[in-house]
């Protein structure tokens, strides 16, 4: 398994998967995963990997909407943070490669084809939506999808969720948490850097 590969594949300091799947189009995949990736990357400064596994083609987008440090045919970078376009399994092969500390997988919504690459990463991370009438989407995504050992991480996130949302959700004994909306998802705000503190 590719995802095995990752975690065999050692280099200094902990190596580190994370897979990242939405309910449902428009959840908020990419735009927590970026986040993510711009905490771990310029924040504790981990060579990161951020991996669109998916046919939004959202990745050319972000290319297009700030400025890179270097940018090829594949990916583009910033920094310690790598952004590779529209990734097949025999790139993410060659990606398993090489020496990064974190790979942030963007399975956009495609659990049917990708359920095996999202469940064998180290950390899984669901997200869901805010609305009121999308997160029963999340429950059953959960229902449907998740079985989770005492030896995994999974993390259930919703994007500029309120309050109440969050206390429903976590009545049903779900790890979830909201994530901060942020108008540059680049510059991360003290609310949404306290977030992945505790989670990662």
């Amino acid at each position: 398994m590719l995802m095995d590969k990752i975690c065999r594949a050692k280099i200094p300091g902990s190596r580190q998967s994370i897979g990242i799947m939405g309910t449902h189009h428009g959840a908020g995949v990419t735009y927590t995963a970026f986040m993510l990736a711009f905490y771990l990357g310029e924040e504790l400064g981990r060579k990161t990997a951020f991996l669109e596994c998916n046919n939004s083609h959202d990745m050319g987008q972000i290319q297009l909407s700030y400025d890179w440090s270097r940018e090829e045919d594949s990916s583009f970078s910033f920094h310690q943070i790598t952004c590779y376009k529209e990734v097949t399994p025999k790139l993410l092969s060659e990606i398993c490669r090489r020496s990064y500390e974190t790979y942030i997988l963007d399975f956009g919504t495609e659990i049917a084809a990708r359920k095996e690459e999202f469940l064998n990463c180290d950390i899984k991370i669901v997200v869901g939506d805010r609305a009121q009438w999308h997160q029963q989407k999340l429950i059953d995504f959960i229902c449907t999808n998740v079985d989770v050992r005492p030896e995994e991480t999974w993390l259930y996130l919703v994007p500029c969720a309120g309050p109440n949302t969050i206390k429903h959700l976590r009545e049903l004994n779900y790890n979830v948490y909201p994530v901060p909306f942020e108008r540059d998802p680049t510059m991360l705000s003290k609310s949404s850097l306290r977030l992945f503190e505790k989670l990662f």
